[in-house]
C-alpha cells in the first residue's frame, strides 16, 4: 500500500473517458492506497508502520520541548511551523518524499531548493541525517544560517 504521486494520477485520468471502463480499472488499482487528509493521520499511520521510533527519540533528535512535539503527534497542534515540523521529521527519521507531505497536510510550504538553508536540510535529508544537530552543524560548515534557531 503506497501512497501515489497526485501527478501520476491526474496523467492516468487523462486516458479515462466518461465511457469507459478504464474508470473502474483506475478506482480498483488504487482502492488499498493511502489518502490522508490531516497532518495526524499521517503522522500516525507513518509511527504505526515504523514501530522503532519512539516519541522519546523524536523529542530527542528534533531538538523540540514535549510540549511542542506531542500536541502535533496528537492532533492537537494541527498548523506547526515550518522549521519546527521539519526538526520533527528529521528526528521521526522521515525521507524527503514523506518530509514534503508532512508539510503540506500541515499547510506549510515545502522544501525549496533555491533557499539556501531548504538545499543544505534537503542534503541532509537525502544523506540519510536524524538529527537536526547533524544538520544545523552542516549549515553552519557552509555558512548558511540555521532556521531551526528558535
Amino acid at each position: 500500500m503506497k501512497e501515489s504521486r497526485t501527478t501520476i494520477l491526474f496523467q492516468e485520468l487523462e486516458a479515462v473517458s466518461k465511457n469507459d471502463a478504464a474508470y473502474q480499472t483506475f478506482l480498483d488499482k488504487h482502492k488499498d492506497e493511502k489518502n490522508f487528509l490531516s497532518l495526524y493521520d499521517f503522522l500516525t499511520d507513518y509511527l504505526a508502520q515504523n514501530s522503532d521510533i519512539t516519541t522519546s527519540e523524536i523529542i530527542l533528535h528534533s531538538n523540540l520541548s514535549s510540549n511542542y512535539v506531542y500536541p502535533i503527534l496528537n492532533g492537537k497542534r494541527e498548523h506547526p511551523s515550518k522549521y519546527k515540523l521539519i526538526a520533527l521529521c528529521i528526528g521521526a527519521r522521515m525521507n524527503l518524499k514523506e518530509t514534503q507531505r508532512a508539510l503540506s497536510l500541515a499547510g506549510c510550504a515545502s522544501l525549496h531548493p533555491k533557499i539556501p538553508a531548504d538545499a543544505g536540510i534537503i542534503i541532509c535529508i537525502n544523506d540519510g541525517c536524524h538529527s537536526v544537530m547533524e544538520v544545523e552543524e552542516f549549515l553552519l560548515k557552509n555558512n548558511v544560517d540555521s532556521p531551526f534557531i528558535y
